[in-house]
């Protein structure tokens, strides 16, 4: 597969994702109630309200990391790879991740297994921010390359 066709993809594929994010953000608390209803399990209504609200707080910042993935994407489609703007928003994606994190391990408080996502969204914090800093140095390189003929 092409690169053109790859970006392509992947830049419908976070659409999507935009999309279903943004449907989950006035569904969440039905969606709780059924999963409860499914297992059997009704836990207290606060720890079901909590676990709302936090999916509410990492929706914004997810939805920004969409908004910058997906301006990345376009740029790289127009194979305008090397930028600092592209350092700006992989950086900024790699930042969303963090706050994602912070807010699942506060929301541990209502559902522990929730942990595992605070996690998982810590490393891919780190490991973002150190692809941000790998393309800032890639275009460090680049205009300095552009300097020299």
């Amino acid at each position: 597969m092409n690169v053109k066709r790859i970006t392509g993809i992947t830049l419908w594929v976070n659409r999507l994702v935009a999309v279903i994010v943004g449907v989950l953000i006035f569904a969440m608390p039905a969606l709780l109630e059924w999963y409860g209803d499914l297992l059997g399990y009704h836990p207290p209504r606060l720890d079901v309200i909590g676990v709302a609200i936090s999916f509410d707080l990492c929706a914004v910042p997810m939805l920004i990391a969409l908004w910058n993935m997906e301006k990345l994407l376009q740029n790289i489609l127009v194979q305008k790879v090397f930028l600092k703007e592209n350092v700006r928003r992989v950086r900024g994606i790699g930042w969303c991740c963090g706050i994602v994190a912070l807010i699942c391990l506060v929301a541990t408080w209502h559902a522990y297994p929730i942990l595992i996502f605070a996690a998982i969204m810590g490393f891919l914090c780190l490991v973002v921010n150190v692809v941000g800093c790998i393309l800032d140095a890639a275009v460090a390189i680049r205009e300095e390359n552009d300097l020299t003929i």
